[in-house]
C-alpha cells in the first residue's frame, strides 16, 4: 500500500512540474554565408532563421527561402532589416533543413542565425492551468506558457507611457497550424535576444491569425513596458505584433478581431483612447522617418511604417487599419480628457540634494506651465536618463493643481537626467550618485614603524580607494598632510589597508574615493591613531 501511494505522488508531482531535462529545448546556432545565392544546408531542423552582417554600404536588399524536408523549397521572402540596421527580421521555417539567401548589395560579415525552437508541452499545460488574466483583458497566452524557461529577459524591464499602439506584422509563413504558434514566437524571443543583443522579445504583444494573444516583452501586460519594435517612440507606445506576412495578403478576421480587443483593452488601461490623434516626441534613430526631438502626429493606432522606414505591417495589413480602429472604438470604454488648465510650454527639473548616496533613490520634482507661467495641472510627467542608446524612461508622476511634480528613481551610478511630458522637456541635469563609504580603525594606538589597519567597504564596488593621512607636529597643533596612499579593493567591495607610521604622533586618517565617470566622490569620517614611541631599550616588533 505504501509503494502505491508513492508512485501515486510521484506520478502527481511530475504531472505538475515544469518541463524535465529529457525533454526538448530550443537550441541557437549559426552559420557564414560566402555570397549570394549560397545554399545552407544544416544537420539540425531548425524554425526561425535570420541573417546579420558587420558592415553594409548603400541600400541592401535579402531575399531568403528554405528547403522544408517533406514539400520541398517554398517561396522566396523578403527580410526586414532590424533597428540596428546590422540584421534582418526573424523568418518562419517550421522544421526546415536548408536555407538559401539573395543577396542585393555590398555587404561583410554576413552570418545566418538559426533557432530551433521547441515548447515543452509539460510545462505549457501546467501553465496554462494556473494563468490568469488581469481584469477585463481578452484571454492572454502567459510568456512562461510559451517560453518557459527558455528565453530569459537579460535585464529588468523599463517603464514608461502608453499614449498609442503602433501595429506590425512579422514577415513569416502564414502556411503555420495552430499548435505552430507558441514556437514561433519562442523563436523570435531567442532570434532578438541571441541574435540582435536585445534585452528580450521586442513586441509587447503577438497575435496569430487565428486570433490567439501572446504576451510578449516581460514585465507584466497591464503594465507600461517599453519595447524594442518602434524606434524612437518605444517609450510612448506599445506594440503589437501578427504573425505572418501581410504584404499582399490581408489579415484574417479572427485576428483582426483579436488585435481590436486587445487594444480597446489596453489604450484606455492607460489613459488613452483608441480614437484619434496624439502628439509624441520623436527619439531619433537609423530607422526613424523624424529626427530626434521632432513632435509628430500619430493616430492612437498606427502602423509601423508611420513612425519608421519600413514596410511593416505590409500593405494588405496597413489598408486593415482603420477596421481595427472601427472594432477596438465599438469595444473601448469612454476615456474622460485630463482636468487641465493651459497648453503645457515649460517643464523644470531640480534635484532634491546636490547629490545621493547609494542605495538611497534620487529625489527629483518641478513644475509644468504653461506660456503664462501658470501650473498646467492633471499631466503625466516622464523622467528619462541619459544613456549611450537615447533617453530612457525610469519614472514617472502626474502634475498637481499648482502644476508641481516630484517622483523618486531608483540608481545605482550617476546619470544624465531630463523631465518630458509631449514635446515639452526640461534641460538635462546631473544626478550624481556616490557610493556608500565606510571605514573603521582596528586599533587606535600602534608602536611607531607599524601599520595602522583600516578596514571597510564600498558600495557599489570600486577598483581602488585612497588612503591620506595627516600628522599633528607638535601637541595641540596643526596637523600636515604626511603622505596619501592607494589600496585595492576585494571583490566583494570590502578592504583592508595597512598604512605604515613610520614617524611617532597623532595621526588622522581618512578613505577616500575621488569620483569618476559612474559615480560621484565620497570619503569616510576621519580617524584618529597614535603612532606611540617605543619604551626606552626595547625596539618595536
Amino acid at each position: 500500500m505504501r509503494r502505491l501511494l508513492c508512485a501515486v505522488v510521484a506520478a502527481l508531482c511530475c504531472a505538475a512540474a515544469p518541463a524535465t531535462a529529457s525533454e526538448p529545448r530550443a537550441r541557437d546556432f549559426e552559420r557564414a554565408v560566402a555570397g549570394d545565392g549560397q545554399v545552407l544546408r544544416t544537420a539540425k531542423r531548425f524554425d526561425v532563421f535570420g541573417v546579420r552582417w558587420s558592415r553594409a554600404s548603400g541600400p541592401l536588399r535579402l531575399r531568403a527561402r528554405v528547403h522544408d524536408p517533406r514539400r520541398g523549397w517554398r517561396r522566396w521572402v523578403e527580410l526586414g532589416r532590424a533597428h540596428d540596421a546590422r540584421a534582418s527580421d526573424p523568418a518562419w521555417a517550421g522544421g526546415a533543413d536548408a536555407l538559401q539567401l539573395r543577396v542585393a548589395g555590398r555587404v561583410r560579415g554576413l552570418r545566418a542565425h538559426f533557432v530551433a525552437a521547441r515548447v515543452p508541452r509539460t510545462r505549457a499545460r501546467a501553465a496554462r492551468a494556473q494563468a490568469q488574466q488581469p481584469p477585463g483583458a481578452p484571454p492572454i497566452v502567459p510568456r512562461w506558457e510559451w517560453a518557459g524557461d527558455q528565453c530569459q529577459p537579460r535585464d529588468a524591464p523599463a517603464h514608461g507611457e502608453v499614449r498609442m499602439a503602433f501595429v506590425h506584422h512579422t514577415v513569416t509563413a502564414n502556411d503555420y497550424a495552430p499548435e505552430d504558434s507558441r514556437a514561433m514566437v519562442l523563436g523570435i524571443c531567442r532570434y532578438h535576444r541571441n541574435s540582435n543583443g536585445w534585452d528580450d522579445i521586442g513586441y509587447n504583444f503577438l497575435v496569430d491569425k487565428y486570433g490567439t494573444i501572446f504576451e510578449g516583452r516581460a514585465g507584466g501586460v497591464d503594465q507600461a513596458i517599453v519595447g524594442a519594435q518602434a524606434q524612437g517612440y518605444n517609450s510612448v507606445s506599445t506594440g503589437v505584433a501578427n504573425l505572418g506576412d501581410y504584404e499582399a495578403v490581408p489579415q484574417t478576421e479572427p485576428a483582426l478581431q483579436a488585435v481590436a480587443a486587445l487594444l480597446a483593452w489596453k489604450l484606455p488601461l492607460h489613459g488613452a483612447p483608441v480614437e484619434g490623434e496624439v502628439a509624441v516626441v520623436s527619439g531619433g534613430g537609423s530607422s526613424n522617418r523624424y529626427p530626434s526631438g521632432r513632435a509628430v502626429t500619430f493616430e492612437r493606432i498606427s502602423g509601423h511604417r508611420d513612425g519608421n522606414a519600413t514596410a511593416c505591417p505590409g500593405a494588405a495589413l496597413y489598408a486593415q487599419l482603420p477596421r481595427i480602429r472601427e472594432l477596438a472604438a465599438g469595444r473601448a470604454p469612454a476615456v474622460a480628457p485630463p482636468a487641465v488648465g493651459g497648453v503645457p510650454a515649460g517643464i523644470t527639473l531640480e534635484l532634491a540634494a546636490p547629490a545621493f548616496t547609494y542605495p538611497e533613490p534620487v529625489r527629483v520634482g518641478g513644475r509644468l506651465v504653461d506660456a503664462a507661467g501658470a501650473g498646467v495641472a492633471g499631466r503625466r510627467v516622464t523622467v528619462q536618463i541619459g544613456t549611450s542608446k537615447g533617453w530612457r524612461p525610469v519614472a514617472a508622476a502626474t502634475s498637481g493643481a499648482d502644476g508641481t511634480w516630484s517622483a523618486e528613481l531608483r540608481a545605482t551610478r550617476s546619470w544624465d537626467v531630463r523631465a518630458i511630458h509631449n514635446e515639452v522637456a526640461s534641460p538635462r541635469t546631473r544626478a550624481v550618485v556616490a557610493p556608500a563609504l565606510s571605514a573603521r580603525l582596528a586599533a587606535t594606538r600602534v608602536r611607531a614603524g607599524r601599520s595602522a589597519v583600516v578596514v571597510g567597504d564600498v558600495r557599489p564596488r570600486k577598483a581602488a580607494l585612497l588612503v591620506e593621512a595627516w600628522r599633528q607636529t607638535r601637541p595641540g597643533g596643526p596637523f600636515v598632510r604626511a603622505f596619501t596612499v592607494r589600496r585595492r579593493t576585494a571583490a566583494t567591495g570590502r578592504f583592508h589597508a595597512a598604512v605604515a607610521l613610520r614617524r611617532p604622533g597623532l595621526y588622522r586618517l581618512r578613505v577616500r574615493f575621488p569620483g569618476d565617470r559612474r559615480h560621484g566622490a565620497a570619503q569616510s569620517p576621519d580617524m584618529l591613531v597614535r603612532a606611540a614611541r617605543a619604551t626606552a631599550g626595547r625596539r618595536p616588533r
